[in-house]
């Protein structure tokens, strides 16, 4: 690109300094630097309009669509227009976005954000109403497994005749209610002091309205077919059943199931040892909402 001489009119190429035909200083920017300029006051310019034009706009098709996602919502009550004549309310009425007409706790339009029925106080059918429902598009269950596993002392047996393995199986309680009292179906062996992954697992359904209490109790089976409870809880250091059981409160989550848990509990940390010490085991858990009717 030429560089036009202020003083002349002459032409110069785009990098020269000095006018080549009357010696006058270049000092102004060249063409295509004030082509380049003019480019962007002009993108500015326009971006300046768009944004006018939105803020103008904006509101006028939000009114027009009743200010929701879900559609036209003639009444701006929050409620699409399609969802309230599906449900057998009035598009015209912004009143009865407060109403609850099935009497379950929840108003119309807490009905449509959490996806229930208006006109069913039981969505999902499993007995507790929608407005006390944690999960009320779901029947709750929760699922406890055993991760991992180890018999951390001799279960079987007495010096000089300790057995090197013991037969372990668990219980597994809800709210004190037993959900299976051997967990495996068969007691399996393992070795003492020897670190297991293992997959025990057991699904109970659950009310959805509040946490449980989960219980997990260790056993060894000895030749005779006689169960001793093992130690798996390492904060009580009582010898009797609760201070060899573990207990955990399991919250469900709220919305959808997929909430999870995981812990540890070493029957070992509870300070007992010695003659003093119990048949200590050590084990990783999982606790899992689920949905019953998809299993």
């Amino acid at each position: 690109m030429a560089r036009i001489c202020d003083i002349c009119g002459e032409e110069n190429p785009d990098d020269a300094d000095i006018c080549e035909a009357c010696g006058a200083p270049l000092d102004g920017p060249s063409i295509a630097d004030r082509m380049a300029s003019a480019k962007v006051l002009v993108a500015i310019f326009m971006a300046a309009l768009l944004v006018i034009a939105a803020i103008i706009i904006a509101p006028i098709l939000y009114e027009g669509n009743g200010g929701g996602n879900g559609g036209p919502d003639s009444d701006n009550d929050g409620m699409p227009d399609d969802w309230e004549d599906a449900n057998g309310l009035d598009p015209d009425d912004p009143g009865d976005r407060n109403e609850d007409p099935d009497g379950d706790g929840l108003t119309n339009y807490e009905e449509y954000q959490l996806g229930t029925d208006p006109k069913n106080p039981d969505t999902d059918g499993d007995g507790v109403n929608d407005g006390l429902d944690l999960i009320p598009l779901k029947d709750a269950g929760i699922r406890i497994r055993i991760d991992r596993i180890r018999v951390k002392d001799v279960v079987d047996g007495f010096w000089p005749f300790q057995q090197p393995t013991g037969q372990i199986f668990c219980k597994i309680y809800v709210d004190g209610v037993i959900v299976t009292d051997r967990l495996p179906a068969t007691a399996e062996e393992l070795e003492i002091d020897t670190p297991y992954e293992v997959n025990w697992s057991v699904t109970t359904n659950v009310s959805d309205d509040r946490s449980h209490v989960v219980r997990i109790e260790v056993y060894d089976e000895d030749p005779a077919g006689r169960e001793e409870q093992l130690d798996v809880d390492g904060k009580d250091s009582n010898k009797d059943r609760d201070g060899f059981a573990y207990v955990v409160e399991y919250y469900l989550g709220t919305g959808d199931v997929g909430r999870f848990q995981t812990g540890t509990s070493d029957g070992s940390d509870d300070g007992n040892s010695g003659f003093q010490d119990d048949k200590d085991v050590e084990i990783t858990y999982t606790i899992t909402t689920v949905d019953m009717r998809s299993l």
